[in-house]
């Protein structure tokens, strides 16, 4: 009997360690031979086998995985076809997590554990049955083969449990509700205004509520997401961390209970109850977004951070940022569209350590770009290395796409409507339609005359957005005549040193792929000048990739052949000058794919009125401006609305210390110059243009 139960865990562990991941198969069967018992110990349950090796048939052992969890069986065949991990129904989702708290008790109680709350190196008892199940059904069925063989765990430190969602919560500002909390057993979360949510049937009811009650006019995409969230997709059986900033936990618990709406608290009336299995207060390497609530599923390696970090592993950087490499390469696809397998993954990790061992240099956690390419270089025009000659050029540029496109997040300052208000002279109503038409397009052109401040507001416009200045989500380009496919996507660029061409990502690609790793944030790309380009040619064939439902999709890039999309999460701004007459016809395929918005001078913009009013002498500069709407009612008649002088020509620290020099200046070198490039078929009429405008700052008008 003994020889067929380890007969039986041999068996388990080969075929668990093949297929489930490199260590999996030792560090779960150590627990299936005892789980029984220990199930019983905990007063989780009882009446089963005390080694689960005993079980040895498939329909056997269903029974009794399909008694503890109370799946169906079509919830079975969905995870042994490897089609998706069900969710647990919410009692077995609760109870299940109470068996690592209480065998991390355990062991504490007999001197094994430090705390009684160090959850390290304990795996699931869901998933430890899991696996368990998966290897008898193809230890029954040789001829099929396990479809997630090639998607296999590196390590028992890699895993995370795909049938639940992680969550990350912030508890009010400055984490002023934690201790409430903490507790009282439960997350919160705020918009109390809006009452129950039982009482709305759909996500987008939720939006208007909020958006009724906002004054700035913004649609309240990330509140109305962080409500949803918090109301529907939080399920019982979910792991709840809690947050400080941006780098600190405070807590990690398990939800225990459904949404409910505690009518009787003074604020954060949106409740779940929660079994806080671990508080302290740790900080991560890595860092959050500025957000009240969001899921970390799209980010395991910072999930699996927060684990070891509460659990008082050692983080060594440099293996943290293998794992996270290896990771990411584990999603990267090939020309077909298929994932790299564990191979191709393995293979390129052990190139980049043997290159490291081998030239006496750091590859893992070097962020030096150009330093990365010029090891290449050396890497490749090494005779002497043979190991990896074939593929030590392409593993290194995976590992420079994988720098490039890491998000960056950190402090910042907040951003706000009112703030945008106070330096963009336009009306709120025409921020708020900006914002409407560029959520709902994904891709706007600002278009005007020069010195409307097409430039200044783009920024902005993308700030107040992010509700933060985050310079580090905002790309800027600008187009011109010459601009190509080459140098915006990706092509054959000269090296440095001169010597031979090699393939570079553009910017829009790697902006896009940066965009990519971040969902939960927007990013913007502004292109100035997008008039100048020549856009089929630039864009080439991810002209269809930019539309707003096309997001998403992917095709193969011209040279490399790498599959690429552009997110939902990315924003194209582009910038039209109306008066550059060189320029032709923007052609339909560019119109119908953005949304175009005329920004006008904002002479009569009340808050710039008050700007040139608090100046220092600003008697000349008013009077320009009264000359300046003159001349431009003349050039509407003669010339059309894009051809107007704008008022960014007169904003600017230099008019807040010699006003009236800095009036002289622009109207003598900038703007009387411009008229005669409009009128240069009639220079008299430039010239008594001149004479006016001159005649307003010598004070004789």
């Amino acid at each position: 009997m003994i020889d067929a139960l380890n007969t039986q865990k041999e068996k388990y562990k080969a075929w668990v360690t093949e297929n489930l991941g490199e260590k999996t198969g030792g560090w779960y069967s150590p627990y299936l031979e005892k789980l029984g018992q220990l199930l019983e110990k905990f007063g989780l349950c009882s009446g089963y086998k005390e080694n689960f090796f005993d079980y040895q048939s498939y329909s056997e052992y269903k029974k009794v995985y399909q008694q503890m969890t109370e799946q169906s069986d079509e919830d079975i065949e969905r995870l042994v076809s490897g089609k998706g991990t069900p969710r647990y129904p919410a009692k077995f989702g609760t109870t299940r997590n109470q068996f690592r708290k209480k065998y991390a008790e355990d062991e504490f109680n007999r001197g094994i554990r430090s705390k009684p709350d160090n959850l390290g190196g304990i795996p699931d008892w869901g998933v430890l049955m899991r696996s368990y199940l998966i290897f008898l059904y193809y230890d029954e069925n040789p001829t099929l083969t396990y479809p997630k063989k090639e998607k296999k765990i590196a390590n028992q430190e890699d895993e995370i449990d795909n049938s639940i969602n992680y969550w990350v919560i912030s508890p009010g500002e400055y984490s002023r509700l934690w201790d409430q909390f903490h507790t009282e057993d439960m997350i919160a979360l705020g918009w109390d205004y809006l009452g129950d949510l039982k009482n709305y049937n759909s996500k987008e009811a939720v939006e208007r509520k909020i958006a009724e009650q906002r004054t700035d006019g913004v649609r309240p995409v990330n509140d109305t997401k962080a409500v949803w969230d918090f109301y529907r997709e939080i399920q019982t059986g979910d792991v709840v961390y809690v947050k400080e900033g941006i780098k600190k936990i405070l807590a990690r618990g398990v939800v225990t209970g459904d949404y409910y709406f505690d009518d009787k608290a003074l604020e954060y009336k949106h409740r779940r109850k929660v079994d806080w299995l671990q508080v302290g207060k740790w900080e991560l390497h890595q860092t959050f977004a500025q957000k009240t609530l969001t899921c970390l599923n799209h980010y395991p390696n910072v999930i699996q951070e927060i684990d070891k970090v509460m659990n008082d592993d050692f983080i060594d950087p440099k293996i943290a940022e293998v794992n996270e490499f290896r990771n990411w390469l584990s999603n990267q696809v090939t020309d077909t569209g298929v994932s790299l397998n564990d191979k191709t993954v393995t293979e390129k990790v052990s190139v980049l350590k043997d290159i490291e061992h081998h030239f006496d240099a750091s590859i893992f956690g070097e962020t030096d770009i150009e330093q990365l390419k010029r090891l290449k270089d050396i890497v490749v025009s090494d005779e002497s290395y043979k190991k990896y000659k074939g593929i030590s050029a392409s593993s290194i540029d995976y590992y420079i796409r994988f720098i490039e496109s890491k998000p960056t997040v950190q402090e910042n300052e907040s951003f706000t409507m009112d703030e945008f208000l106070s330096e963009v002279f336009i009306e709120k109503e025409e921020l708020v339609r900006l914002i409407s038409l560029l959520e709902n397009k994904k891709n706007l052109i600002l278009k005007g005359a020069p010195g409307v401040g097409k430039t200044f507001m783009a920024k902005r416009l993308a700030y107040v957005m992010m509700g933060e200045k985050d310079v580090t989500r905002i790309h800027m380009v600008q187009f011109h005549q010459s601009y190509s496919y080459e140098d915006f996507i990706e092509g054959f660029r000269p090296k440095a040193e001169g010597d031979g061409f090699e393939l570079k990502p553009g910017p829009f690609v790697k902006f896009a792929r940066k965009a990519a790793r971040d969902p939960e944030r927007d990013y913007f790309f502004i292109i100035d000048e997008i008039n100048r380009g020549n856009m089929s040619k630039i864009f080439g064939e991810l002209m269809m990739l930019i539309e707003a439902d096309k997001r998403g999709e992917q095709v193969n890039l011209l040279y490399s052949n790498d599959k690429f999309s552009v997110p939902s999460n990315l924003y194209i701004i582009g910038m039209m000058n109306t008066a550059d007459r060189s320029l032709a016809l923007l052609d339909y395929a560019l119109r119908r794919r953005f949304s175009f918005y005329e920004i006008k001078p904002a002479f009569q913009n009340v808050t710039f009125k008050s700007y040139v009013n608090e100046l220092n002498n600003p008697e000349a500069l008013i009077r320009i401006i009264e000359e300046i709407k003159s001349l431009n009612n003349r050039i509407v008649e003669e010339l059309g609305t894009g051809f107007q002088i704008g008022h960014s020509y007169f904003v600017g620290d230099d008019y807040k210390v010699n006003t009236a020099n800095r009036v002289e200046e622009v109207i003598e070198y900038e703007i009387i110059p411009q008229l005669f490039e409009y009128w240069f078929d009639d220079e008299q009429k430039a010239n008594e243009w001149a004479v006016r405008l001159r005649g307003c700052y010598d004070g004789e008008k």
